[in-house]
């Protein structure tokens, strides 16, 4: 890689973590093109990005960011997948991919602000997803005033019986 490719590999990077809200480090060694593509699909799926980088040009691109910490992991064969928006979905996307994959390994992650070990990220990946956690909040916040209104169209009906 010459250096104007190295700058222009940092600079893009650099504009990748200046964005997200959330980047998890991979060690990726034995994987195979099939199972790279497959996270990648998952990946894009997530609403993510991922990408492979020399751990040198990450660690300049880290520089001065929410993600500075992670430097420590750069280190052996090394990918980044980054979010800009929904948590769960990139820890799921991820999850998966190292649950079906044992090559690959979890080095680290800052998840909305906040590095994580390991324990934090897989109870964060076994969440629900966003929307099933909105259609249960709406389902717990209509149950009451449904049960209200089945309880006075009985004491109508009790009325009107007794009327």
């Amino acid at each position: 890689m010459e250096r104007e490719q190295k700058h222009q590999e940092v600079a893009l990077l650099k504009g990748t973590f200046s964005s997200a809200k959330s980047a998890v480090v991979l060690g990726f060694k034995g994987l195979t093109v099939v199972k790279d593509t497959a996270f990648r699909k998952g990946i894009r799926e997530s609403k993510a990005q991922y990408r492979v980088s020399k751990n040198t040009l990450l660690r300049l691109a880290v520089k001065e960011t929410a993600f500075e910490v992670l430097t420590g992991h750069f280190k052996g064969s090394t990918a980044v997948a980054t979010s800009q928006g929904d948590i769960v979905a990139l820890a799921k996307a991820v999850h998966t991919f190292l649950k079906d994959n044992p090559a690959a390994s979890f080095k680290g992650a800052i998840l909305d602000g906040k590095a994580v070990t390991i324990q934090e990220f897989q109870a964060i990946a076994e969440l629900p997803s966003r929307d099933i956690l909105i259609g249960k909040l709406l389902y717990l916040m209509q149950y009451p005033i449904s049960g209200l209104a089945i309880a006075l169209d009985q004491i109508r009906q009790q009325k009107e019986g007794a009327a």
